[in-house]
């Protein structure tokens, strides 16, 4: 070993206390790396592995019976790979006496020749038989149900019919049932007709050929058909084309992992000014060493070599340290979005690429954080360092901040030096401070993010004020649905609205399917041109709404349209004052858009009046979407309603009570309440290690100081007291820095954060709880930060410390 590696060496080792903590913090940020990079790698591979191998659909068609004559000559077209015909019902199942769940059913043509948007088997019997079901396996949670049991289903046409649920099945492609409250079944044609609906199919999935992902070549191919179908005599209802290639949870997945790696970074800067404040107080003691090495003839670059080498050696450890606990952190994210997301991890393999950046970033950060001291101390003349004494010529008092802390009464004068000891490093103080702030910043942003999006759910399901919306699977008349609502003494209120649909004629129909929950509440499809209406009565008392431009319906609206914040940002045009075409049903008329009101989270949504359409629709006491306001048990509501209703010959396609509806919200918002708080959680940790050494360097620099006051008279309690106290100093400064910056940062980061993953807004709200629990950890971490420095100095005798060079 050369004497150049043999110094490195010994100097690494005689500080190896503090080495140890720039290791562990610069470890602590590479192993974020490498859990952040690690787990993006597998988890997109995977994830977009998983769902292309289930070739889904490249468009979906909407239209009326589908014969096997017309597969036929679709299959034959040239520019499709693959046509599967299909159909989805709304429904309701229930599992023994529980109460009624929601049902989205699948009826698939052929279950062991399933060609576009395949199902793969998972328990129980496949394919099933008739009278079988097979559910989702997410779903399973929701419907309370176990494979081999009898569970009761109930279709908008059909009766109530007992079906085998034969087994579960895996479904890439749906939205989270536990997220979305919803069940989803899958069903032969044969089982359709037990149930009492026709047994036709009524859907085209279309796998086309040619580039796939190119979503113009799609919705040419989509188009095509569309036209062949009309022509065929088809209406097409509706025309769907999901971006291509693209899982539908990429994106929510993509803003967690884009959280997690840009939190990584952060961790490693401030662990890279760990580095620098070693660097600079081992440059600061070997200041005549280096002036040695210089004399006997040693250059500029030869010294810099050697403590260049030091940082790649804290490097190098920090690394064989990081990948082990950053690969396991990996797996774990991996395995909770798998969860999270409902779908299954084939290999956890990490490509080299991933262990080549860590390993450069891991070096690279040591290096570039211990550049600017090393290339500065090796700069000093021979004759200055010789005769460097390591004290500063400066006195204390000599600027502004200086002379007013000097002026400060009333204070111990003990306190006073722990204040003036603080301010002698400036630098360093500011990288400490600035490590502790962002990691407080962060802490308390997270709990400000997560309170705002709670008030902002608060806020919305207080404007609804119904406990139960129950829609039925037909319009129904004022004779049928009002004697059954007055037979049900548990409802308080009842009100009738009517839910259509809405859409621009003359262009594209393509939508969202109707099932897709929240996660159709963000940036619809390129062209997606329905929408969702509500008729609701001018002076309702079952919803406010909050009206952020515009004014809101009134008794003497006719044509009058109010739309909510996600509709007017889907269509521009959509602006109070305008007039525009839609048609809704059968019937194609203007519009005068009169405001816009704010709906966080939720999807396009239009609301009219629906006297209009009593007067000129000819739906006077009609209904096909009932809110009921609920007094006593709502289950017992519920099940007396839906006896109620058949009773008028009535059926409830689906009821979703107000806290079913707002646990699916909650659950989608979970994940990043549980991200944010972990890597705020990291980043204090790197903050203690800044403290515990920036206060361990501030000791060895004045171990000869606390020597003389020892033999002045000054206790190892007063010495032990004089660290700490300095330490608090430090933690109380930068929870005052961060308490300052934590509101602003906190609106704006949980605005940008929301509209990225939701495309809404939030009602900002400020947790108070979080300044005095990031009060409590910062003089927490400022304590156990000084403590183990303060009796390491308080320990030392008075010769010894008068001794120390």
């Amino acid at each position: 070993m050369t004497a150049s590696w043999q110094k490195t060496i010994r100097d690494v080792s005689r500080e190896k206390g503090r080495a140890l903590l720039v290791v562990l913090a610069v470890a602590l940020g590479l192993a974020g790396l490498t859990a952040g990079l690690s787990s993006q790698a597998i988890l997109v591979r995977e994830l977009n592995q998983g769902y292309l191998e289930t070739e889904p659909a490249s468009a979906i068609v909407r239209s009326e019976r589908i014969d096997d004559a017309l597969l036929r000559a679709l299959r034959a077209r040239p520019d499709l790979a693959a046509v599967e015909p299909r159909r989805t019902l709304n429904g309701r199942i229930k599992a023994g006496p529980a109460q009624w769940r929601n049902l989205v059913l699948f009826a698939v043509q052929d279950f062991a020749d399933i060609r576009v948007s395949k199902l793969v088997p998972q328990q129980g019997a496949w394919p099933p038989a008739a009278g079988d079901i097979l559910l989702e396996r997410d779903a399973m949670q929701v419907a309370r149900a176990q494979v081999g049991q009898q569970v009761t289903v109930r279709t908008a046409h059909g009766q109530d019919r007992a079906l085998r649920l034969a087994g579960t099945v895996k479904d890439v492609g749906q939205a989270q049932a536990r997220m979305e409250n919803l069940v989803y079944g899958y069903v032969t044609v044969q089982t359709l007709a037990q149930l009492g609906e026709e047994p036709v199919l009524d859907q085209l999935h279309l796998l086309v050929n040619g580039d796939r992902f190119d979503r113009a070549h799609v919705r040419a191919v989509a188009d095509s058909v569309r036209a062949q179908l009309e022509a065929s005599g088809r209406a097409v209802r509706r025309l769907e084309i999901p971006e291509p290639g693209k899982h539908p949870h990429a994106q929510l997945m993509g803003l967690l992992l884009l959280a997690l790696a840009s939190f990584a970074f952060l961790v490693l800067v401030l662990s890279g000014a760990l580095v620098l404040n070693l660097v600079t107080a081992l440059m600061a003691s070997q200041v005549r060493q280096i002036g040695v090495m210089k004399a006997v003839g040693g250059s500029r670059g030869q010294i810099a070599r050697i403590y260049l080498a030091q940082a790649m050696v804290l490097g190098a450890s920090a690394i064989a340290l990081a990948l082990l606990p950053g690969l396991w952190g990996g797996r774990a994210i991996c395995r909770a979005m798998a969860v999270f997301l409902n779908f299954d991890l084939a290999s956890f393999a990490v490509p080299p690429w991933v262990f080549a950046c860590v390993a450069a970033t891991g070096v690279v950060v040591p290096l570039l954080s211990a550049a600017f001291p090393v290339w500065r101390a090796t700069a000093i003349p021979v004759r200055e360092a010789l005769s460097h004494t390591g004290v500063s010529g400066s006195t204390f008092g000599t600027d502004a901040l200086e002379r007013r802390l000097a002026a400060v009464g009333g204070l111990a004068r003990p306190v006073l030096l722990s204040l003036r000891n603080a301010l002698r490093r400036r630098t360093r103080v500011v990288l400490t401070l600035g490590t502790l702030a962002l990691g407080g910043l962060f802490f308390m942003t997270a709990l400000n993010v997560r309170a705002s999006m709670i008030h902002t759910l608060d806020n919305l399901f207080a404007t609804k004020k119904f406990d139960l919306s129950v829609t039925l699977a037909s319009m129904a008349t004022r004779e049928q649905w009002e004697p059954a609502i007055q037979k049900t003494p548990q409802i308080a209120r009842a009100e009738a609205w009517i839910a259509t649909e809405a859409s621009f004629p003359g262009k594209s129909e393509e939508a969202a399917p109707p099932h897709a929950g929240l996660h159709g509440g963000g940036a619809a499809p390129a062209g997606a041109e329905r929408f969702t209406v509500l008729a609701i009565p001018p002076d309702s008392k079952m919803v406010e709404l909050p009206i952020v431009r515009g004014r809101g319906l009134s008794p003497g609206d006719t044509n009058a349209l109010l739309v909510n914040t996600a509709l007017a940002a889907r269509y521009p045009e959509l602006k109070p004052g305008n007039s525009i075409t839609l048609r809704m049903g059968p019937v194609v008329q203007e519009w005068q858009v009169i405001g816009v009101l704010r709906e966080p989270f939720s999807p396009p949504l239009g609301y009219i009046s629906r006297r209009y359409l009593d007067d000129e629709g000819g739906h006077g006491g009609m209904t096909n979407s009932l809110r009921l306001s609920i007094q006593g048990d709502l289950d017992v509501a519920r099940a007396a309603l839906d006896k109620a209703l058949e009773g008028q010959g009535l059926r409830a396609l689906s009821s979703t009570s107000k806290a079913d509806a707002r646990t699916g919200f909650d659950q989608h918002m979970v994940m990043i309440y549980v991200a944010l708080l972990i890597l705020s959680a990291i980043l204090g940790g790197v903050g203690g290690l800044g403290l515990m050494t920036t206060m361990s360097l501030n000791v060895l620099e004045r171990r000869r100081e606390m020597g003389v006051l020892r033999a002045l008279g000054a206790t190892p309690r007063m010495i032990w007291m004089l660290v700490v106290v300095e330490g608090l100093a430090l933690g109380l400064a930068s929870f005052t820095v961060a308490a300052l910056l934590c509101w602003p940062v906190s609106r704006w980061l949980g605005e940008g954060l929301v509209q990225h993953a939701f495309h809404s807004g939030m009602d900002f709200s400020f947790e108070a709880r979080g300044l005095a629990l990031w009060l409590f950890f910062s003089l927490l971490l400022a304590v156990l930060g000084s403590f183990a420095p303060a009796w390491h100095a308080s320990q030392s005798s008075v010769r010894e410390a008068l001794a120390y060079e």
